[in-house]
């Protein structure tokens, strides 16, 4: 599921408070204005409207006043409403108790458009108003007074108004500098964490000492990484735990396994179960020494030498030549010229036999197993044996782990092969041969050119 960038979740909360702030600013506004007394009509615009629509002409020419919802809501609203109308023939409707100035400027303001008259207080507002509005029966001019309550709807109309003059523009302004400027500050307040990211990302099994740093942090984030690097103390001290339990456990069983061995070997040679003790205790002395090889790589650093490749294979091959005998397989060094590398011998020497003793082991009874040495500084070892599935050669080098799970051997072999071509800058590549069986091709990094000369170093 992907996860939702902190950006543009910053961005919406920051919106959308400033929705909400603006449209509380508004409603704040309005309540102070209806506390004040001030939501009213106070030009009298809306109270000459509803009276322009009130009005009709009589066929003989008389105003009447046909009240209408409008009219009705606002005369019950202000039961002491005054407005005069007059038309062109002189004829009045006046309502409510009008003073008799605004009756004769009724009459001499006629001719003209509007006009606001006198101030009902000191805030501005006019005390009446004066408009000349064209009906259907002649023009009337309208003299009303001002501040009448404006209706619910005139009120959702000056908020609407309000918000789209007032909030509206200050939103879209705000949004776009949010929108912009978001990006670049949560880039910069989150340098610390991106730092501590690429950090973690060089965190891996060999360098478990290495801890994500805490400097230029956020301070909300500081909790997370100290409970991280806490996490990385209690699985490296369980880590150190495992490794001394196996290399004491390894050292623990060598001298019993010796003594075993050396009790079979002295057995009649007509005792029926005899070969397959010694190779069973073979077996166990390899798991042995596989995982003190592993120890000593991980524990102990490397000592890189001159190493000629083919007299190493050569001189390994020789040592399990029993092995091989004694399991029917046929092995051969194939190896035309000296390959000359800077590498760790008895770490080089411990891979070649483990893919060799591979080979001997999954390879069957009377099966061909050939080492090959060339440039640049490879080391293949083939086999006739039924090789490795496709889909499995991923897989077989992780410790531990078999092609059968009642299989010989412990699944320790191919990962320290891999471990030993990890540290040489090399790699562990799992094939097929063109004997039929497996392929397993060692490439090392540390190549010498040329030969060496007698100090043993590469020239």
């Amino acid at each position: 599921m992907k996860s939702r960038s902190l950006r543009w979740r910053l961005v919406g909360s920051l919106v959308l408070l400033q929705v909400v702030a603006s449209l509380l600013a508004l409603l704040g506004l309005m309540a102070i204005l209806g506390a004040a007394g001030r939501f009213v009509d106070e030009g009298g615009e809306r109270t000459v409207q509803i009276i322009g629509r009130s009005i009709r002409h009589t066929p003989d020419g008389k105003l009447v006043l046909e009240a209408n919802s409008e009219a009705k809501r606002l005369l019950s609203a202000v039961p002491d409403l005054w407005f005069a109308v007059r038309n062109a023939q002189g004829y009045e409707l006046r309502q409510g108790d009008v003073p008799a100035r605004y009756v004769e400027l009724l009459r001499v303001l006629d001719g003209k458009e509007r006009s606001a008259l006198d101030l009902a207080d000191s805030g501005g507002r006019p005390a009446a108003r004066f408009e000349r509005i064209e009906m259907d029966g002649g023009a009337v001019n309208v003299m009303v007074q001002t501040g009448a309550p404006l209706s619910l709807i005139d009120k959702f109309k000056w908020l609407g108004a309000a918000f789209l003059v007032l909030v509206a523009p200050t939103m879209l302004i705000t949004a776009l500098v949010v929108l912009v400027a978001t990006p670049f500050v949560i880039r910069r307040g989150l340098a610390g964490t991106v730092a501590t990211a690429a950090k973690a990302e060089h965190i891996d099994i060999d360098r478990l000492e290495t801890r994500l740093p805490t400097t230029d942090v956020a301070a909300e984030i500081q909790p997370l990484v100290t409970a991280v690097n806490r996490a990385f103390d209690r699985l490296d001290e369980g880590y150190k735990r495992h490794e001394r339990f196996l290399a004491d456990a390894a050292h623990e069983l060598r001298t019993p396994i010796a003594t075993l061995r050396i009790q079979i070997e002295s057995l009649p040679q007509n005792t029926r179960d005899k070969p397959r003790l010694l190779r069973a205790t073979t077996r166990l002395a390899t798991l042995a020494e596989q995982l003190l090889d592993l120890q000593r790589l991980t524990r102990a650093p490397v000592s890189m030498n001159a190493v000629d490749l083919r007299s190493l294979c050569e001189r390994v091959v020789g040592d399990l030549a029993p092995l091989a005998i004694m399991n029917g397989c046929s092995v051969a060094v194939d190896a035309p010229d000296a390959v000359h590398v800077r590498a760790d011998v008895t770490s080089i020497e411990r891979a070649v036999a483990n893919l060799i003793q591979n080979a001997v082991e999954h390879g069957g009874e009377g099966c061909e197993i050939r080492v090959r040495v060339h440039s640049p500084a490879t080391i293949e070892v083939s086999d006739s044996g039924p090789g490795i599935p496709e889909d499995q050669r991923g897989r077989i080098i992780e410790p531990f782990y078999r092609l059968r799970a009642r299989g010989e051997g412990a699944g320790l072999g191919l990962h320290l092969v891999s471990e030993v071509a990890r540290i040489h800058q090399g790699r562990l590549e799992v094939g097929s041969s063109d004997l039929g069986g497996a392929s397993m091709r060692l490439e090392l990094g540390a190549v010498c050119g040329g030969a060496f000369d007698r100090n043993r170093t590469c020239i």
